[in-house]
C-alpha cells in the first residue's frame, strides 16, 4: 500500500480500539453463556470493548466483589482478550465512587463521609450567660468552635466583631456581649448520613440499606476504598492490565454522597481542612466559616470562593491524585468523570479524561446545547486532553435519554461531542437484563434489547472511523478561554461556537506550565496567539503579562456583539463560511493532512461556498460510510474555496494534503435531493412475518387503534419505476 492511500484506507475500517466502549450493567442474576453471547453481540457491532459495571440489581449469589463476581469477571475478561476486545473496569458497585460498596465504612466507621454544619442563637445584648448547643443525638458529633458577631442587618454579620467564644466541657458556652443584636454560631463537624447507589435492589437511594458514602477527603479512607477494589481487581486479573484492560473508570464522586442527611446546607469537610485553608486567609479561619452560611461583608463570596477551591483542590489530590497514581502504577489509565459537567480542573489527574451527558440535559434544539455548565461538559474533557497530551478523552452519553430516544437524537448528540473533541464513548447502556423495572433504570438500553439493535453498527462504525481521525492528532486552534477550572463559562464559547472559532479552555494552573514563543502562548502542544477571559476577573492573569508584551491579545472586558470582530485583529479565520449559526468544525492535524470535522447542528441544510486557511489538494471523507474521494476546490486570495452540502445531521471531514495541489473547479458529485422524486403509492404494511398490518402507511402506527403499544418492526412497501 502506498504513503498516500494509507491514512484513507485506515479511515474506511480503524482499528477497533477506537470502537463504542459501552457501559455493560451487570443487573441480574448472571448466566457465564449469556455473559459470552451478548459479548458476541458487542463484537459483531464493531465495539471496541466494553466497561464492565455492576449496577442496582445485581444478584445477591452473585455479590460485589466476592469470588462468583471475579471469576465472571475473569471469564468475561478472556473472552475480549481472544477477541481483541478491550476492557474498562469500574471502581464502585453502582455510583458515586469512593464507597466500595460500603465496604470502606464497613472496615472503618470513621471513615465515613463528613461535613459541617451551623447552629445558632441570637441574643440581644448587653447579655451574659450560658449556652448548650446541641445538634442532635449523634454521639460522635465534633463542635469545631463557636462564633459571636454583631448583626448589621437581617442574616447580614459585621466582620470587625466576629470573635470566637471559649467552649467548656461538655460543649458549654459562656458569653459576655455587649449592646446590640447578636448571634451565637456554633460549627460542628458532623458525618453527613449521605450515601451511594449500591448494586442491590435494596441498597438503591432511600432505602435503609443503601451503602455509606465514604470520606473523599480523608487519604486514609481513599486507601481503604483503593485497597478493597483496585487492589482486588488486580489480583484476580493482573494478567490482563496494560493489555486487555486498559483503564479504571471512576464516577461523578460527590463529597458528601447522595442525599446528605444533616442539616442544614451542609458543607464538605474532614479532619485537618482547617490547618489546611488557614495559611490561605489572613485572619483565623475559624471565625469565618459562619460566612459560609451568613452574609459577612464584603469579603464574604472571596471566603466561600477559597474554601471551594481548596476543597476542589484537595478532592483532587487525595481522592482522584490516589487512583492516577494507582493507574499509572499498574499500567492502565485513569478515566471517568467528575460530578460536575463544568469541572475540567480535576481532569489533570486522568489520563483519560472525561464527562458525562445523561438526563437529557441536551437535546437538539435546546437552550442548552449552548448555554449553562452542561453545554460546557465535551470541552472540559478534551481541552484537559489537549492540554496535558492525552491520546484519549471520554464521554458518557446517552444515558436516562428513555426508551423515546431515536438514532437520530442519537447521532446529534454524538456529533454535538465529536465536533467539540472527544474521541473516546462510553455509551450508556448495554443492559444485562430489562427484566421488570431494570428496564426502567437509566434507560434506555441501546443495546440488545432495543429494537434499533439491528441498525446499530452503522452509528457505530461512523463513531470509530471519527474516533481514529481525533485520536493521535495535534489539534489547531488559536484561540483559549480562561477560565475557572472547577466552574468553566459558557458565555464567550457559545459566542464562538456560531461564528465557526475552535477554542480550549485553560485555567490558572495551565497558565503556571506555559511559555511564550514567538508572540504565542504555549502549553504542551498547543499554541494560542488569543486569551478571552471569562468572566472578566477570573484567576490567573498575571500568568499572561509576558504574553501580552510579546503581542498576545487578551480580552478581559468584551462582549457577544464585539468578541469576534475583536479576535479577527489578531486570528484569522480557519474556516469561512458567512451566516452559518448552526455550523460546528474542529481541526486537526492527521498524517500530514489538515483535517476538518464538519457538523451541521441544526435542521436545514447548510449549502454554499467554503473557504479553509490551509492549501493544498482537497478531499471529501464520509464517516458514515467511509468513503474518500478527491474534492473540487480553487485557491484565491491564499485561501481554498470549495462548495459545502451539508445536510441535517451530516458530519464530513474535508482533509487538505498541503503538499498536493488543488483540482481546480469541475461538477460536483451528486449529492442528496439534487434530483428528487415523489412516490404516491399506493403504499402497504406488511409485519415480520409479511403479513399485512391495517396502520396508516406510510405513517405513525401507535395512532393506529390496537397498536398504540407496538414495539417492534414493519416494512412499508410500494412499487415505482425509473426512466
Amino acid at each position: 500500500m502506498n504513503q498516500i492511500s494509507a491514512p484513507q484506507a485506515v479511515f474506511r475500517n480503524p482499528p477497533t480500539e477506537y470502537g463504542i466502549m459501552p457501559f455493560w450493567f451487570w443487573n441480574d442474576d448472571l448466566d457465564e453463556a449469556e455473559l459470552l453471547r451478548q459479548i458476541g453481540e458487542f463484537h459483531a457491532k464493531g465495539f471496541g470493548g466494553f466497561l464492565l459495571h455492576p449496577r442496582v440489581g445485581l444478584s445477591r449469589r452473585i455479590g460485589y466483589l466476592t469470588d462468583e463476581y471475579f471469576r465472571l469477571a475473569q471469564v468475561v475478561v478472556a473472552e475480549a482478550a481472544r477477541l481483541g476486545m478491550k476492557v474498562v473496569l469500574y471502581d464502585e458497585g453502582s455510583y458515586p465512587s469512593g464507597s466500595a460498596q460500603g465496604k470502606v465504612v464497613a472496615a472503618d466507621p470513621t471513615h465515613a463521609s463528613r461535613c459541617i454544619i451551623m447552629q445558632q442563637k441570637e441574643i440581644s445584648g448587653p447579655a451574659q450567660g450560658y449556652w448548650h448547643p446541641n445538634p442532635g443525638r449523634g454521639l460522635s458529633d465534633e463542635l469545631l468552635c463557636v462564633v459571636a458577631a454583631r448583626e448589621s442587618a437581617p442574616n447580614c454579620l459585621d466582620p470587625e466583631s466576629l470573635m470566637l467564644l471559649p467552649v467548656q466541657a461538655p460543649e458549654l458556652v459562656h458569653y459576655e456581649l455587649p449592646a446590640g443584636q447578636w448571634r451565637l454560631l456554633a460549627i460542628w463537624h458532623v458525618y453527613s448520613g449521605g450515601a451511594i447507589r449500591g448494586v442491590h435492589a435494596e441498597e438503591d437511594d432511600g432505602h435503609a440499606l443503601a451503602p455509606a458514602a465514604g470520606d473523599l477527603l480523608n487519604p486514609a479512607a481513599v486507601a481503604s476504598f483503593i485497597q478493597l477494589t483496585h487492589d482486588q481487581y488486580y489480583a484476580h486479573l493482573h494478567a490482563y492490565f496494560g493489555n486487555t484492560i486498559v483503564a479504571m473508570f471512576t464516577d461523578e464522586p460527590m463529597m458528601l454522597g447522595r442525599g446528605a442527611k444533616r442539616r442544614p446546607e451542609p458543607w464538605p469537610f474532614t479532619h485537618g481542612f482547617v490547618d489546611e485553608i488557614q495559611h490561605l486567609w489572613g485572619e483565623d479561619v475559624r471565625c469565618w466559616l459562619p460566612a459560609l452560611w451568613l452574609d459577612c461583608g464584603p469579603r464574604t463570596d472571596e471566603f466561600r470562593q477559597l474554601v471551594t477551591r481548596a476543597l476542589y483542590d484537595r478532592l483532587e489530590r487525595v481522592f482522584y491524585g490516589a487512583q492516577s497514581q494507582w493507574c499509572d502504577n499498574h499500567g492502565i489509565a485513569l478515566t471517568g468523570h467528575p460530578s460536575e459537567s463544568n469541572d475540567f480542573g480535576a481532569l489533570r489527574q486522568f489520563q483519560w479524561p472525561g464527562q458525562d451527558m445523561v438526563w437529557r440535559w441536551v437535546t437538539p434544539g435546546a437552550a442548552s446545547a449552548l448555554e449553562g455548565a452542561h453545554s460546557c461538559a465535551p470541552k472540559c474533557a478534551s481541552s484537559a486532553a489537549a492540554l496535558q497530551g492525552s491520546r484519549r478523552n471520554a464521554s458518557e452519553v446517552l444515558g436516562a435519554y428513555g426508551w423515546q430516544l431515536t438514532l437520530d437524537e442519537a447521532k446529534w448528540l454524538l456529533d454535538w461531542h465529536l465536533v467539540r473533541g472527544n474521541n473516546l464513548f462510553y455509551l450508556h447502556a448495554c443492559f444485562y437484563s430489562v427484566r421488570g423495572r431494570r428496564a426502567f433504570e437509566s434507560e434506555p438500553d441501546i443495546g440488545i434489547h432495543n429494537v434499533w439493535w439491528p441498525y446499530f453498527g452503522l452509528l457505530g462504525d461512523y463513531l470509530r472511523r471519527v474516533c481514529w481521525l481525533l485520536s493521535d492528532c495535534v489539534q489547531v486552534c488559536q484561540v483559549a478561554i480562561l477560565t475557572d477550572g472547577n466552574a468553566a463559562a459558557w458565555q464567550a464559547a457559545k459566542v464562538l461556537y456560531e461564528n465557526q472559532i475552535d477554542f480550549i479552555y485553560v485555567d490558572e494552573p495551565a497558565l503556571a506550565q506555559a511559555r511564550v514563543e514567538d508572540g504565542e502562548l504555549v502549553i504542551g502542544s498547543q499554541r494560542f496567539r488569543a486569551i478571552i477571559c471569562d468572566p472578566p476577573h477570573v484567576a490567573g492573569q498575571a500568568y499572561l503579562y509576558e504574553f501580552v508584551q510579546s503581542g498576545g491579545q487578551v480580552l478581559t472586558e468584551w462582549s457577544a456583539d464585539t468578541l469576534v470582530s475583536t479576535l479577527r485583529q489578531t486570528v484569522a479565520r480557519d474556516i469561512g463560511f458567512p451566516n452559518a449559526p448552526d455550523l460546528r468544525f474542529t481541526h486537526v492535524q492527521k498524517e500530514g493532512r489538515e483535517c476538518y470535522f464538519l457538523v451541521n447542528a441544526g435542521e436545514e441544510p447548510i449549502v454554499g461556498e467554503l473557504s479553509l486557511a490551509t492549501v493544498g489538494a482537497l478531499e471529501c471523507w464520509d464517516p458514515l460510510d467511509g468513503t474518500t474521494q478527491p474534492w473540487p476546490a480553487t485557491v484565491r486570495n491564499g485561501r481554498l474555496y470549495t462548495h459545502l452540502w451539508l445536510a441535517r445531521r451530516q458530519g464530513l471531514i474535508l482533509a487538505v494534503d498541503p503538499s498536493g495541489e488543488p483540482m481546480g473547479e469541475c461538477a460536483l458529485p451528486p449529492q442528496p435531493g439534487d434530483a428528487r422524486l415523489r412516490l404516491d403509492g399506493p403504499w402497504r404494511a406488511v409485519n415480520a412475518e409479511d403479513a399485512p398490518a391495517s396502520v396508516p402507511c406510510p405513517g405513525d402506527w401507535a395512532q393506529a387503534t390496537g397498536w398504540e403499544t407496538f414495539s417492534g418492526t414493519l416494512t412499508f412497501r410500494t412499487q415505482f419505476s425509473l426512466s
